[in-house]
């Protein structure tokens, strides 16, 4: 999976970095907990979700499969106070279990889409595993065709809310048919945010 970020990694860094994070993830603001509260990032890209969740004080845990991301992200982001894993991604998430934490946040933005259809089951079991009680995941699902050379899968809210059932959880906000910030024809998303009572 991480071949095509290995890749494109100036590119792709340099897109992510096009787009405001205040603005990308207004549609979550008002749900983020009191800082400083624990934020998990995963799949965290060039860094710039996890560089505004550090700047609004939270301690930010980055979790990012692709060394070369991560080693842009660090050049992109220094003066950030995030606390990077390098090398894990979904639907293991070993290194980051190994650890033993909980979070008051986890952020799943433009990353279930990599997840293959019999992994995620598994997948959100894992994500649900290091959500301290009352804790909210916000996620985006992507609907529409793939850059070429990317591996991406159809997602679904309904899958999202049967392994929520699954697992105590509940979908407490959904957007769906967002508009593609970034301008890609034929790319819309669905926004949830996911809470565990």
């Amino acid at each position: 999976m991480t071949s095509y970020y290995d890749a494109n990694v100036s590119h792709l860094a340099a897109t992510y970095e096009s787009l405001e994070a205040a603005r990308l993830n207004a549609w979550f603001r008002d749900v983020l907990p009191a800082a400083p509260a624990c934020v998990l990032d995963i799949g965290a890209g060039s860094g710039r979700d996890a560089a505004w969740l550090s700047s609004l004080g939270y301690e930010v845990l980055a979790v990012e499969p692709s060394a070369a991301m991560v080693r842009e992200a660090q050049r992109i982001h220094p003066e950030s106070v995030i606390h990077w894993i390098e090398g894990d991604a979904l639907p293991g998430l070993e290194r980051t279990l190994r650890r033993g934490q909980a979070f008051d946040f986890i952020l799943l933005s433009a990353v279930w889409m990599h997840v293959p259809p019999a992994e995620q089951r598994r997948a959100f079991r894992k994500v649900v595993s290091l959500m301290r009680p009352g804790a909210r995941m916000a996620m985006t699902l992507r609907h529409g065709p793939a850059a070429p050379g990317q591996m991406v899968y159809e997602t679904t809210a309904a899958d999202i809310e049967s392994f929520c059932r699954d697992h105590g959880a509940y979908v407490e906000r959904r957007h769906d048919a967002v508009p593609d910030l970034g301008g890609r024809s034929g790319v819309t998303w669905t926004q949830l945010v996911v809470r565990v009572p």
